[in-house]
Formats: C-alpha cells, structure tokens, sequence
C-alpha cells in the first residue's frame, strides 16, 4: 500500500527525491497534517510550491464579529493561542485559499497558558501576534502589535459573550502576562483557576483578542489605523533610570510597579 508521502508525491506529480528538496519539502510536511480551511490530507503542487509568495503575505479585510465567534470556539479545540490563531488565519484561508492552506493549525497549540502552562505571555496575544505578523511588513507590525499589546492591558476581560451564555465578572489585568491576567480575574471573580468560569472567561477573552486583532489589522489596511495607546507613567519613570540612557539594565513596556516596589 502507498504510503502517505507517496500519494503526495504522486499527486503533485514531483519525485520523493523532489518533495524532500527546496520548497518541495516544506509542500511535503504541511500536506501531511491538519490545514487551515479543514481537516486531512491536502496534495500541494509543485507549482504551488515554487510560487509561495514573499512575506508578508497578501491581507484580505475579515469579519470581526465571524472571527470571534471562531476564536472562541477554537479555544475549546487547543486553546487561546491556537484559537486566535486558528480563527484570524482560518478565515484568511477561508477568504484567499492559497497560501494560508499552507499553515498546520496544531502549530500553535504550544501556547495554551502562556506556553505549555509557563504562564508567560497570554496565549491570545501570542496567537494574534504571529497572524498579524504574518500579513504585515516590519515596519507596521510592530505598531500594530504595540497597539493590541496595551489595549489588552486596559480592558475590563471578558467582553464577549456566546448566544445563551451567562453574564461573568471581569477584570482589568494591567498586564500581557497570562499569569496576572488570570490571577487577577481570579482574585476578582471568586473562582478558582481550574474552575470552569474560569475557562469559559479565557475561552471569551480569546473572542475579544482575535476579533481586536482583525480591527486593527482591517484599520492598517484601509489606512485608518491610529495609535492610541499610552503606557502608564510609572512605565516610564522606570525605564527613565533603568533603561539604555542611564543605568541600562533592564528593558520592557510593561507596568514595572505591579511586581516591583517603587523607589526613589
């Protein structure tokens, strides 16, 4: 019986030598998985192959409020990282077709928690971030990512609500790391980390960041994007001491004074 590989090969009409040279490779190991735009064995040309465009790829205006629903849904699939991601490039995938058929969704499972339960940065923003990394050029991604990194710090988590869902408590982390966003929603909420609200909250909030992602990124695109977030003062009365122009021994765009005890 053929195996896998060979009926790759096969229907890409290119040599197992071929697939495994070049580009070929890479054609090989993303059909052998699961895609964006659905689920199986997905036979990439070799033509395909050798005509994947250059970063960043082609952006194409999305739905927020269809992206949301997705995130959330996809959060109960891997995760917050894989949810954003899932959502914000499935539906690129959906929309466009090739290449985004090119990126295996289980990728960015790794993130759930903050990284395989690390509790470093929010799975949400990491997932959002690669996306808009993916279709934006070096010198707009970081602004747009900037943006939705501080915009996360301000807002009161969870917006989103599903059909029939209940109300639930949020809270403002003041923070991109999992670890404060969830413990301060925790604190706030009465519900214990393992609890279901608190999943059914991160599952909401993956909602919130993947659609804000596709704001932004639709924003950028029609030329209306703006820059609104302000970090807080303390952000910079620390760095003013601690960054590269005085005693350059720390770097970071995070409030400092949530962890760290002001001092003269």
């Amino acid at each position: 019986m053929a195996t896998e590989l060979e009926k790759v090969a096969g229907a890409s009409r290119v040599s197992r030598r071929e697939l495994f040279a070049g580009t070929g490779a890479f054609a090989a190991g993303v059909a052998l998985g699961t895609l964006f735009g659905g689920a199986g064995l997905r036979s990439v040309s070799r033509a395909q192959a050798q005509d994947i465009p250059p970063w960043p790829w082609p952006y194409h205006k999305l739905d927020p409020d269809r992206v949301a629903r997705r995130a959330y849904e996809g959060y109960w699939k891997g995760a917050c990282n894989y949810g954003v991601a899932e959502a914000i490039i499935g539906e690129l995938a959906d929309v466009a077709g090739y290449p985004f058929t090119l990126i295996p969704a289980d990728m960015f499972r790794y993130g759930e928690g903050g990284v395989v339960g690390w509790s470093t940065l929010c799975g949400a923003l990491n997932g959002a971030a690669a996306a808009i990394c993916l279709v934006t050029p070096k010198d707009a991604y970081a602004r747009v990512i900037n943006e939705l990194m501080g915009w996360y710090t301000q807002v009161a988590f969870p917006q989103y609500r599903p059909a029939g869902g209940a109300d639930l408590p949020t809270s403002v982390s003041g923070s991109p790391l999992c670890h404060v966003s969830v413990t301060t929603w925790c604190k706030v909420s009465g519900y214990g980390e393992n609890s279901k609200e608190r999943k059914e909250r991160c599952a909401r909030l993956t909602a919130d960041v993947a659609a804000q992602a596709v704001r932004l990124l639709n924003a950028h695109f029609d030329g209306q994007f703006t820059a609104t977030y302000a970090a807080p003062a303390s952000v910079k009365e620390c760095m003013d001491c601690h960054g590269p122009s005085h005693l350059n021994n720390t770097r970071g765009k995070m409030d400092c004074v949530q962890c760290h005890e002001p001092h003269a």
